[in-house]
């Protein structure tokens, strides 16, 4: 496996969990002010 290919996957899947627990977080908190 070549290291830039690894690198790619991996900032990928941080950006894909960021970005799930950043809608998480507002839609927990949107229900909260509700």
């Amino acid at each position: 496996m070549h290291i830039e290919y690894y690198f790619d996957v991996l900032l990928v899947l941080v950006c894909v969990g960021v970005a799930a627990f950043a809608f998480y977080a507002v839609k927990k908190l949107y229900q909260g002010q509700r």
